[in-house]
């Protein structure tokens, strides 16, 4: 036989032997049953953030049936006011009138003790406020709230009320009124989509309603349907202005303004009964927190909120749980921890 038909029956030879010698080395296969599942544990840390530049406006009926709502308004100020005493926010506070009517009036921000508005350095706020918001009951029974809020934040922004409102500033209108919006120039929906589109980020704006309820109240000439309206598309605060509890509506305004959250979202799926909520606060940390008295956990949003307590602007909310293990090895989206 000559060597290169040798060499041919050593490879057909060779061949056959891996597929029919049982001797030979067989490959590695993953074990039958399959060790289970580590459950790792996460760390979301997220830090309670708020916009340091504010700009509040208060747009207060001046017609000749809101005497007493104007002295609630001025007297519960202080409730509104704390959440931006003693704090690192830079703030403007100011007041304009329903009235389109009176050209004194018509967007103007109210001056008091020669100023414009309440800000940090402000001697005596609460007594300016209660100046600026007492804006008497002789002004036009036709209440524009809506055209009021435009002249004060657009129309006279570089005129009349100059340096009021901060470019990037969080934006936070409340109106308060006992009657509907009369016919508003700008018209609803374009007040919506002006409002909408001032800022890029949509929980840096508010529009608020202390006005006449749906269903109405005692004392209220009609409801504040278009005021509602904007409430609605724009985000903020509704109460009704017969209510006796200004000190409730004041608080949550300021609380609104300052735009912070109770609310925390996991970054994972939890198994259940492991998390845990701690606060870092200025790298002290409290961990003293009990489900069901101090927080919650929402299944369906997948985010702890605090019952009573809010975070303090830059404190850390700390969320630690064991992520659920079929989602931690499904597939899912990573998300980074704190967002």
């Amino acid at each position: 036989m000559s060597r290169a038909w040798s060499g041919v029956l050593l490879v057909a030879c060779v061949a056959c032997r891996s597929e029919t010698d049982l001797g030979g080395d067989l490959p590695e296969y993953g074990l039958s049953k399959p060790p289970p599942i580590e459950t790792p544990w996460r760390e979301d840390r997220i830090v309670q953030v708020t916009v340091p530049v504010i700009d509040a406006l208060f747009v207060v009926d001046n017609s000749c049936s809101m005497n007493v709502e104007q002295g609630l308004l001025a007297s519960n100020f202080p409730e509104f006011l704390s959440w931006f005493q003693d704090s690192s926010l830079d703030y403007h506070i100011g007041v304009t009138a329903t009235d389109m009517n009176d050209p004194a009036l018509a967007g103007r921000l109210r001056v008091a003790q020669g100023v414009r508005w309440v800000q940090a350095d402000t001697e005596e706020p609460e007594a300016v406020f209660s100046e600026m918001a007492t804006l008497g009951t002789t002004g036009s029974g036709y209440e524009r709230g809506l055209d009021a809020t435009y002249a004060a934040l657009d129309t006279l922004a570089y005129e009349d009320n100059l340096g009021f409102l901060r470019p990037d500033s969080g934006v936070h209108v409340t109106v308060v009124s006992d009657e509907n919006d009369y016919y508003s120039e700008i018209g609803r929906d374009d007040f919506i989509a002006w409002m909408n589109g001032l800022r890029w980020n949509a929980r840096m704006v508010t529009f608020s309603s202390i006005v006449g309820p749906v269903t109405g109240c005692p004392a209220v000439g009609s409801p504040g349907l278009e005021y509602l309206a904007v409430t609605d598309a724009v985000g903020g605060v509704t109460w009704p202005i017969c209510s006796d509890d200004w000190v409730t509506v004041l608080d949550m305004l300021g609380f609104t303004a300052i735009g912070l959250t109770r609310e925390f979202y996991l970054s994972r799926l939890p198994v259940v009964g492991t998390l845990s909520v701690s606060l870092d606060v200025g790298g002290v940390i409290q961990n003293n927190f009990v489900e069901g008295i101090d927080w919650t956990y929402a299944e369906e949003r997948n985010s702890v909120t605090f019952v009573e307590r809010v975070p303090e602007p830059f404190t850390t909310v700390i969320l630690r749980y064991q992520v659920l293990s079929s989602l931690e090895h499904g597939g899912a989206a990573d998300t980074t921890i704190g967002e």
